[in-house]
């Protein structure tokens, strides 16, 4: 059974078309071997036996010339910035799958206290990471 409580209601809409990768929201399980990210400290339902510790998962995307020129006329005139909505979604997309590797290497099925950060790092290029507790869960 799916846990699904979307962090925004974009997200939500790209999961329900299947475009979500692996994170949901709060929690995530695409079945009943799944690997679940949760922000809360518990999983519902779930006991965790083993703690690994801190885990993350981060990627730095620079944004391209054109994509500059149109947002700046873009933002003149209001409105979203999609392409780098898009840009954002996909860093968080692939933040999500390196932290779930980095957990799966520890040995761990789950992340719990999962949390989302971003940072300029250079001029035109942005971090986002993902942090939290890899763990071993199990249901209850």
């Amino acid at each position: 059974q799916s846990i699904k409580l979307a962090m925004s209601r974009q997200l939500a809409q790209r999961c329900a078309r299947g475009m979500c990768g692996r994170f949901t929201g709060r929690a995530f399980s695409t079945g009943p071997e799944s690997f679940i990210i949760s922000t809360t400290e518990t999983v519902p339902g779930y006991k965790i036996v083993q703690t690994f510790g801190m885990v993350a998962g981060s990627t730095v995307r620079t944004r391209n010339i054109g994509t500059d020129v149109f947002a700046g006329f873009r933002s003149a005139l209001g409105g979203e910035l999609t392409a780098y909505t898009q840009l954002l979604s996909e860093s968080r997309e692939e933040a999500t799958e390196r932290i779930q590797s980095s957990a799966e290497e520890m040995g761990a099925n789950a992340v719990v206290a999962a949390r989302f950060s971003s940072a300029n790092v250079a001029q035109h290029a942005s971090e986002i990471l993902i942090y939290g507790t890899a763990v071993k869960i199990v249901k209850e």
